[in-house]
């Protein structure tokens, strides 16, 4: 049980954080914004972007009723790839962006400064985060796309009007599991509660296959959660996860750059330490 947390989260101000990790309260919500689509507006957790939809969407290949439903059912759905030129366009842009260890930090470095896995002083590079990707066209049209935004309501249940994207790259590097988890990378099975509903779309802009920072999630753990989890920190180790949830449905997510998806992140899910070459990923968080 991780009460403590959970209390000092409320004090904060952060109720999401003790309710949304409920699927009923998840479901009441979306029926409220439905109903009254102004009531209970909570400051964003990040900087909301206001601009509407463009007319064409980049999937053409997918639609809303195959999405939602691998979605629900899986929590994943693919078929959301980017067209190369746009991943030319993020990778260069990221490459060249200045970088953060962490949101907000004061010290600021550059990709080509990073020499096996660490910064210049020594210090680990786990993670570089462009500090403001909306400087980026092509991530902006991401976050206009008619189809993309259409499923995400479709699937919360109300159109999402917190868009908080994050590009970032994940760092071949020694450093230890707690430097890792210090320095904010989710090496570790949890959920996530960042709002009272909410769901994600990442994309790959590098290939991403054995070895290079896979993305990995267990099928469905988006509800049957027994209340200790629940309850509980929403980390959990291997042991307690497949104890609840069999084995088989856990899954790892390899594509060459470009492979995106839609994740319903109320369900288990990792990052894969990279180890023998760097991930740069867009992410969208929703709600």
């Amino acid at each position: 049980m991780n009460v403590a947390n959970i209390a000092r989260r409320l004090v904060a101000g952060e109720l999401h954080y003790a309710l949304g990790r409920f699927e009923s309260v998840r479901r009441g919500y979306s029926a409220l914004r439905r109903l009254s689509p102004r009531s209970r507006q909570r400051a964003p957790a990040g900087p909301p972007i206001a601009l509407p939809p463009l007319p064409a969407t980049l999937f053409a290949g997918q639609t809303v009723e195959r999405a939602l439903a691998d979605l629900r059912r899986d929590s994943i759905a693919f078929g959301f790839d980017l067209p190369r030129s746009m991943v030319v366009e993020m990778v260069e842009f990221a490459t060249h962006s200045p970088l953060q260890r962490r949101l907000r930090d004061d010290r600021v470095f550059h990709r080509h400064t990073v020499r096996n896995g660490r910064l210049e002083d020594g210090s680990p590079a786990v993670m570089g985060i462009v500090p403001d990707p909306l400087d980026c066209p092509a991530v902006r049209r991401v976050c206009r796309d008619p189809l993309l935004m259409e499923c995400a309501g479709r699937f919360l249940g109300f159109p999402a009007t917190k868009i908080i994207p994050r590009l970032f790259w994940s760092f071949v590097t020694d450093a230890t599991d707690d430097e890792r988890r210090h320095l904010g990378q989710t090496i570790d099975w949890h959920f996530d509660v960042h709002d009272f509903h909410f769901c994600s779309a990442q994309f790959y802009l590098t290939d991403v296959g054995p070895g290079a920072g896979e993305h990995a999630l267990v099928r469905g753990s988006h509800h049957g959660k027994p209340l200790r989890m629940l309850m509980g920190s929403a980390n959990v180790r291997d042991e307690q996860l497949f104890t609840h949830f069999a084995r088989d449905r856990a899954l790892v997510v390899e594509g060459p750059a470009g492979t995106g998806f839609l994740e319903d992140t109320s369900c288990y899910h990792r990052a894969t330490p990279p180890v023998s070459r760097e991930r740069l990923m867009l992410q969208l968080w929703l709600s």
